[in-house]
């Protein structure tokens, strides 16, 4: 069997305990060990400690290698038609595994445990501040619910994928390159400073980026835009460890927002760096924005794409909306 199971709980209560408590009828935990220069561990040290103390049942596994978390969330909603939280322990990384390993299984219900370096899912989607807040949903010791959100399709050359927060091409999925194969992303994380690792490499290839051209198909319209720093299509505000690079995102309307950065010097990208924290760079002039359910995406030279934080191909993509499509936890607003 594939999955090799690290810990496993099965502790019995009877129905009444069930409603009381609000958990799932079937409770999972995917553990990345590697998050957060294995931050990882220790965050799920503590939850584990929630849950006997709760007298929780759950099951845990760790992953292993990249896409692991895909195959275990798939294989443990394949055998179940109840209500299961599958909660991922990690950061969007890991998050982005899960998601399309339950897409497709209405029962499924996704969570995030945020233990990596950006957290956008966990900050913008699941409106939740930190790793306790996070299992104080799980356990019901704070108001949530259960909410039915978009997410996309994408296609590459490469590969076929959903994503839930963004996806981006240009000089940010450069960036998310850089930041995953670099040593700085430990460091970083080894000094509780995660976030910042997005701002010292965008720091680092403003001078060297070299800018594109695009073509993008919004809706069956054509559109060219020259010299792009960067296009984002975003079901939520926040990418990049916190950057609000779309406020006016609502991951369960059926639209995604798409945000060009085109035709800008490098001085002025600063000014769109700056603004973008309170969502002021949508009023700068070439920084273009649509509202659309599909788009195409094709640069005139190689660059690379991201969906979630993850490298997925490069110079073309193509991406639909899908509506309500995914079941997850979330707090309360």
């Amino acid at each position: 069997m594939w999955i090799r199971v690290l810990s496993m709980k099965t502790i019995k209560f009877n129905n009444d305990e069930r409603k009381r408590t609000g958990v799932a009828e079937d409770l999972y935990f995917i553990i990345n060990p590697v998050a957060q220069n294995k931050g990882s561990q220790k965050i799920w040290q503590q939850i584990e400690k929630q849950l006997l103390t709760n007298n929780i049942a759950y099951h845990s596994f760790y992953t292993e290698y990249k896409g692991h978390a895909k195959q275990i969330a798939s294989e443990i909603l394949s055998k179940t038609d109840k209500d299961t939280i599958v909660a991922a322990v990690g950061g969007d990384g890991t998050l982005h595994e899960v998601i399309n390993g339950a897409a497709g299984y209405p029962h499924g219900i996704i969570a995030s445990i945020p233990a990596g370096s950006g957290n956008d899912y966990a900050r913008g989607i699941q409106r939740s501040k930190g790793y306790m807040e996070a299992i104080s949903l799980i356990l019901n010791n704070s108001p949530k619910k259960i909410r039915c959100v978009d997410i996309g399709h994408l296609e590459t050359k490469e590969t076929q994928a959903a994503f839930i927060n963004s996806f981006g091409i240009g000089i940010d999925a450069e960036i998310t390159y850089e930041v995953n194969h670099s040593a700085w992303k430990s460091r970083f994380n080894a000094l509780k400073l995660g976030k910042l690792v997005y701002i010292y490499f965008f720091l680092k290839k403003l001078l060297t980026y070299k800018r594109t051209d695009m073509t993008v198909v919004i809706d069956g319209t054509e559109h060219v835009f020259k010299k792009v720093w960067f296009i984002v299509t975003a079901n939520q505000s926040y990418f990049g460890g916190g950057i609000n690079i779309s406020p006016h995102s609502e991951d369960d309307d059926g639209w995604f927002n798409l945000i060009a950065v085109h035709d800008i010097p490098h001085v002025k990208l600063l000014l769109v760096f700056i603004t973008v924290f309170w969502g002021g760079h949508l009023r700068l002039k070439n920084v273009t924005s649509f509202v659309c359910r599909e788009v195409e995406i094709t640069s005139k030279s190689p660059v690379k794409i991201q969906a979630d934080g993850e490298i997925v191909g490069d110079s073309k993509v193509r991406a639909k909306m899908l509506m309500r499509k995914i079941r997850i936890l979330a707090k309360e607003s």
